[in-house]
């Protein structure tokens, strides 16, 4: 609702008759020009751990201890779970015998080998019969290869029954409890890295558009009130085919002064260009209550104009509407408030 020159002019007189006298700052007038300003895009946010995973079993058996519970720190290499290993040693003790006892049928193999090699040389062994013993040596070699590749996969098996962390992090959950059998692919326990995290957000289409992959200085995560840059940006190449939205994460850089956790809220600012504006000091700028004005100074003096404020930039205001390029703004509002030779007000305020 527009106010009519009346109602300004009471405001104006209530207020003059409530201040002091101004100095002679309050002559201090500044011509109203175009500024370039950023466009910026402002998205909700979500923190999410750079390395989260689930750790699954990789081999069957009952639980024989827990080593780390919710909350708990692991350092990388740290064991977090021990499966009962009867079965896998019996496996492995196995696998040795049957490699140790094809070792031996090779090693009788090849040494037959080598004396009918050189009884083929003097003529005195068949051929077909030369053929045999090499067919066989080949066989028994086999059977040694064979033989190694089921005791590293006993061995490996035998490994699986000890969890060990990934990477250094937080335990955020825990999904089997003591002496409960599992099978392999069965959740075990859920962590994370604390310490680096980013911001996931959807763009939208015609925001992405504009984002310039080249260069991260376009995004900003705030982050509880604190504005971060990332160390990367990655736009994903696919849009969501039901909102046409892309999605991005900027990953923050490690910062202990954030206290943020994953799952926490953030807003990130695209950077986008530039446009024309209307900028003037925010001591320029004359508020009481829901009323924004300016003094603005013509021939026929200065008048009090109601105008419509949008974002703040450096200790500026942006005028959305009420002033125009060319016009003259008295750069202190309040001293000319105070001052007692008042001019009337203009009619109307944009």
């Amino acid at each position: 609702m527009r106010p009519s020159s009346t109602w300004l002019s009471i405001i104006a007189a209530g207020l003059i008759s409530s201040t002091l006298h101004a100095d002679s700052t309050s002559e201090k007038v500044m011509a109203i020009q175009l500024s370039r300003i950023p466009v910026v895009e402002t998205l909700d946010a979500t923190l999410e751990a750079v390395y989260q995973s689930t750790i699954s079993a990789q081999t069957s058996g009952v639980i024989k201890a827990i080593y780390a519970d919710v909350n708990d720190q692991v350092a990388k290499g740290a064991l977090l779970v021990e499966i009962l290993d009867t079965q896998q040693q019996a496996e492995v003790a196995q696998a040795k015998a049957s490699l140790a006892q094809a070792e031996a049928i090779n090693e009788d193999a090849q040494t037959l080998l080598r004396r009918n090699t050189r009884l083929q040389k003097q003529g005195t062994l068949s051929e077909g019969e030369y053929d045999r013993t090499v067919a066989q040596a080949k066989s028994t070699a086999a059977t040694v290869q064979a033989a190694k590749a089921m005791l590293d996969q006993a061995q490996e098996q035998l490994s699986y029954t000890r969890v060990i962390a990934p990477y250094s992090g937080i335990v955020s959950a825990r999904h089997i409890e003591l002496g409960e059998l599992v099978d392999p692919g069965q959740a075990l326990m859920t962590g994370l890295a604390q310490g680096e995290l980013r911001a996931v957000t959807d763009v939208p289409q015609r925001v992405a558009l504009r984002y310039n992959a080249k260069t991260n200085k376009q995004v900003t995560v705030f982050v509880s009130g604190i504005a971060v840059t990332p160390s990367k940006v990655t736009l994903y190449p696919v849009a969501d085919s039901r909102h046409h939205s892309i999605r991005m994460r900027a990953e923050l850089p490690p910062q202990t002064e954030l206290n943020a956790f994953p799952g926490m809220w953030a807003s990130v600012q695209i950077n986008t260009g530039e446009r024309d504006a209307i900028l003037i000091p925010n001591s320029a700028l004359l508020n009481r209550s829901e009323l924004n004005a300016v003094y603005v100074k013509n021939a026929k003096g200065i008048h009090l104009r109601q105008v419509r404020v949008g974002n703040t930039y450096n200790n500026q205001v942006e005028i959305l509407s009420g002033l125009q390029v060319g016009d003259s703004v008295m750069i202190d509002a309040l001293a000319q408030l105070a001052t007692p030779n008042l001019s009337s007000h203009e009619p109307k305020g944009e």
